[in-house]
């Protein structure tokens, strides 16, 4: 599975890209597209999203904040990378990784 690997002042969290792909489509598809989420559109959309793993990150850097994401974020360790003042505003700070 693929997620997005999220450096913040708390350590290290990981979102699962198909999330993030799912929020995008959510956005361009059902509310400015006016379709459902059960047209070929929207998985394709999705789909987009995970094969290119930048539009994912993209997306929820300008997108979106921590708050949006953490209820469903899961923390993988204790690393810190970055300071409060720089969360949330580098692209350095969310990297795609594959996980079991």
């Amino acid at each position: 599975m693929k997620v997005i690997r999220i450096n913040t002042p708390k350590g290290q969290f990981d979102v699962p890209l198909k999330l993030v792909a799912e929020n995008r489509a959510d956005y361009y598809i059902v509310e400015k597209d006016g379709l459902t989420k059960e047209s070929k559109e929207y998985q394709d959309e999705i789909d987009w999203v995970i094969k290119d793993e930048d539009e994912g990150v993209d997306w929820i850097l300008n997108n979106s904040d921590w708050v949006d994401w953490e209820n469903v974020a899961t923390k993988v360790n204790d690393d810190v990378n970055t300071t409060d003042e720089d969360f949330w505003s580098d692209s350095d700070d969310f990297n795609v990784v594959t996980v079991d």
